[in-house]
């Protein structure tokens, strides 16, 4: 089984290429580094790293804590990989000249090789979901401790990896260690090939993402700036046919609350022209982010056309609705909204984090819209009863607080691996 996808991923080569190629036709610097993907490389890197795979953008946000533990406790450089040119913008955005970055290389054993000849990682720690059996085998063989950490399977994906167990059993046999989010992840994995004694629950690793404190200072005065005297309504990481029912939601909220203003930050910024659209249609006035200008009295909604800027966002809104939910991609991150002390609302698909999603409405810290009616109803019970938006926010960061602390229990998994010479500590 693994020839036959080694040789199925060399027969691929020039389709995979000709799709990279024109995938980076949107990025600026993509295609300038295509050799990378291949394992070759122009420039001298540090070498005995410590490698984390970061696959893109939402990736590269939660890894940042563990990535500055990582910087700061430990005698190697921080190598960083990517799969997408967002993703590396992120960790430029977020640790500068700090850490290395290459983008990650195909899952071929040649490519790998090269890589791992090129920068002797001391340790490979992979987030979340990614599974590339040419890049387990090459870390084994070249006994490189491999961990997965923050990671989960939604039961779509689970359903798909039972089908391949025996080959992923053997592909699984060179991990040292595999964080998962929860107990159900605990059991999806153990049922696709990893074995029970590998697999620790970590808790989410977005529980413990920080929020800089210069946000926090400035936001109020930011909020003021850009949206003066308006009620903010942030639904970030909108996809295609969510953004229609929160235009209509918006315009039967407007005509209780004229002071309302929607903010709609799209997944992908390439459907701002879409959404402009269905705006249009709705007769609705559009400021876009890269217009650079405040909201007047006349703005119905600011379309964020921009990548990287949720979090921002986020800390200017007086409520959040996250996207991905009201139709079938599984839900985002429902915890940075609430890390910045925004009350949060989601719809009913949440596949991607369900276990957390219904503990959090268990300790009543968030809300879920099956429908639009849901949403306007949500939305005007918060505006007309502080009281109540305020036990909302209190109730999920007191969740938070509680279920917090996968940064460490990470670290106490994978320390052993990572000893030198210097002695290290786990944070306070």
């Amino acid at each position: 089984m693994y020839y036959f996808y080694v040789a199925l991923f060399y027969l691929l080569l020039p389709l995979l290429l000709v799709f990279r190629y024109f995938k980076g036709l949107k990025w600026q610097g993509f295609n300038a580094r295509y050799n990378e993907v291949l394992g070759f490389y122009k420039k001298k890197h540090a070498q005995n790293v410590i490698w984390v795979h970061a696959a893109s953008l939402g990736e590269v946000e939660a890894a940042h804590v563990l990535i500055e533990y990582l910087r700061k406790n430990y005698p190697y450089k921080v190598l960083v990989t990517t799969g997408t040119e967002p993703g590396y913008d992120r960790v430029r955005a977020l640790q500068g000249d700090q850490v290395e970055h290459v983008y990650l290389p195909y899952d071929m054993p040649g490519a790998v090789e090269r890589f791992i000849k090129h920068f002797q990682p001391k340790i490979a720690i992979i987030m979340e979901t990614e599974i590339w059996p040419s890049l387990f085998a090459k870390c084994k063989q070249h006994e490189v401790p491999l961990f997965i950490v923050n990671a989960r399977l939604t039961e779509k994906s689970s359903k798909g990896y039972l089908k391949l167990k025996g080959f992923l059993a053997k592909v699984f046999v060179g991990v040292s260690g595999v964080a998962v989010q929860t107990e159900v992840d605990e059991r999806r994995y153990q049922e696709i090939g990893v074995l029970a004694e590998k697999i620790t629950v970590s808790g989410n690793i977005k529980l413990d993402m920080p929020i800089a404190e210069v946000l926090r200072v400035n936001m109020a005065q930011v909020k003021q700036e850009l949206f003066p005297n308006r009620q903010v309504f942030v639904v970030g990481s909108t996809h295609a046919g969510e953004d229609e029912i929160f235009l209509r939601a918006y315009r039967r909220l407007k005509s209780k609350f004229p002071e309302i203003l929607l903010v709609l930050v799209p997944r992908q910024p390439k459907r701002t022209p879409e959404i402009k659209q269905l705006c249009a249609r709705n007769k609705l006035n559009v400021l876009e982010r890269t217009e650079h200008k405040p909201c007047d009295v006349v703005t119905d909604v600011y379309l964020v056309d921009t990548l990287g800027e949720l979090k921002q966002m986020y800390a200017l809104a007086d409520f959040s609705f996250v996207a991905g939910s009201m139709v079938p991609v599984g839900g985002h991150n429902i915890f940075e909204p609430i890390l910045l002390g925004v009350p949060v609302m989601f719809g009913p698909h949440m596949k991607n984090v369900e276990l957390q999603a219904k503990q959090l409405l268990e300790a009543r810290g968030a809300i879920q819209c099956v429908n639009e009616a849901d949403i306007i109803r949500s939305v005007t019970l918060m505006i007309e009863d502080p009281q109540e938006k305020a036990r909302l926010i209190n109730n999920a960061q007191a969740f938070v607080a509680k279920n917090n602390g996968a940064v460490e229990r990470t670290i106490t998994l994978i320390d052993p691996f990572l000893r030198a010479n210097k002695a290290t500590h786990l944070p306070d």
